[in-house]
């Protein structure tokens, strides 16, 4: 039977599995090209802030190096 009404799921796909997170050095990395976002979400401490003027500082770090620092180096508080 034909209605002339598109189904609500024509075109899309059921997303399987979850939704990948961002590192912390791809969150760096998107606090430097946008001036609005400030902070990161961080899986060992939770949302930080970010100081602005630490981003290139903390982006020669590697990723396992993010993981360990503490909320105060990311601050600048340090």
């Amino acid at each position: 039977m034909k209605t002339g009404k598109i189904l609500d799921n024509v075109g899309f796909r059921k997303l399987d599995g979850t939704t990948r997170q961002l590192t912390i050095t791809e969150q760096l990395k998107r606090n430097k090209q946008w001036r609005g976002i400030n902070d990161i979400k961080h899986p060992v401490h939770g949302i930080i802030d970010v100081n602005r003027n630490k981003l290139d500082e903390l982006l020669q770090h590697s990723e396992d190096e993010l993981l360990q620092m503490t909320k105060d180096r990311f601050n600048g508080n340090l």
